[in-house]
Parts: structure tokens; C-alpha cells; sequence
């Protein structure tokens, strides 16, 4: 089972050198797991997924981080934001995900092509953790974590926990 897990996130890999595997099976599951599968129900502002891709994989609760993991995480997202840029068109290319620019908000949006993504990839076994920690992130956030605005994100999860944060 570990070893079918570990096949399915090292097919994503695009690119050596950066963790794009990581981004990409973690941006996946998040879309999906929002359901995130349509212009209509669009995951606004894809910066966001950058603070939330370490919540995807080590759990959905913010303040069950202790201060300092939050500023790391804080802190290496605004890195992982450039490398969202090159993930997104990766994964555009691939038909994988739809983007639109959002001029009203002046931001990127993005959804899932579900069609277009191997049956098996959202196995419930494989990413059950994952699919938890998302739901868990979902409820502990109490609004839509897909249309919320990234100020709003970086506020809920890292000012009301004590983490200093500098401009998004």
C-alpha cells in the first residue's frame, strides 16, 4: 500500500531540483477535496495554497501548531508562492487544472479538471490523511477556504495565532 502511494506522488514530479511532486499531489488534493471542479466553484487566489499545502500534509488544525512551525510555515510559503507559478502552468499544460485571471480581484483562480486525472490518483485510502486534514483545515477556518481572500487566510491562520506577519 506505502509503496503504491509513493508511485502515485513521484508520477507528478515535472521538474528536478524543486519539490514540484510535493506542490502538485498537495494543489491536487486540495482542489479536490474542496471541490474545486468547476469555474463555478473556483479556488480563488491560487497564492493561498502555498500557506496550505503543510497544513494538507501535517494537519488540518492551525493551533495544534506549536508558534514556531506556524512562522516557518509562514515564512517558507512566501517561497513557495514562485514556485505555485511555474506548478500552475505545469499543470495547465497537462489539462489537469483550468486557470482564469480574475480582474475584479486581480488574482489567478483555478479549478480541477476531475476528467482529466487518473482514476486511481484520488484513491480515498492513499490521501485519506490528506483529505482529513483538509476537511479539518475547512471546519477550523469557518468560512469558504476556496473564495476567501489571502489576506483573510494568513489572519485566521497565523495573526489569531500570535505569528507576526508582514504584507501579502
Amino acid at each position: 500500500m506505502q509503496q503504491n502511494r509513493s508511485s502515485a506522488k513521484k508520477r507528478l514530479m515535472f521538474i528536478q531540483k524543486e519539490d514540484y511532486n510535493f506542490l502538485a499531489y498537495s494543489t491536487l488534493i486540495l482542489l479536490k477535496s474542496l471541490d474545486c471542479t468547476a469555474e463555478t466553484r473556483k479556488f480563488r487566489d491560487f497564492r493561498k495554497i502555498a500557506y496550505l499545502v503543510d497544513f494538507v500534509n501535517e494537519g488540518g488544525i492551525p493551533s495544534q501548531f506549536d508558534q514556531q512551525r506556524l512562522a516557518d510555515i509562514y515564512a517558507k510559503a512566501q517561497i513557495k508562492k514562485k514556485l505555485m507559478h511555474h506548478l500552475l502552468i505545469v499543470l495547465k499544460n497537462r489539462n489537469l487544472i483550468t486557470v482564469s485571471v480574475n480582474k475584479s480581484s486581480q488574482t489567478i483562480d483555478l479549478w480541477l479538471n476531475f476528467q482529466e486525472i487518473p482514476s486511481d490518483f484520488f484513491d480515498l485510502k492513499m490521501f485519506e490523511d490528506e483529505i482529513k486534514n483538509v476537511l479539518e483545515l475547512k471546519d477550523t477556518l469557518t468560512i469558504r477556504v476556496r473564495s476567501m481572500s489571502i489576506k483573510t487566510l494568513v489572519e485566521k491562520i497565523f495573526n489569531n495565532n500570535n505569528i507576526l506577519t508582514w504584507g501579502v
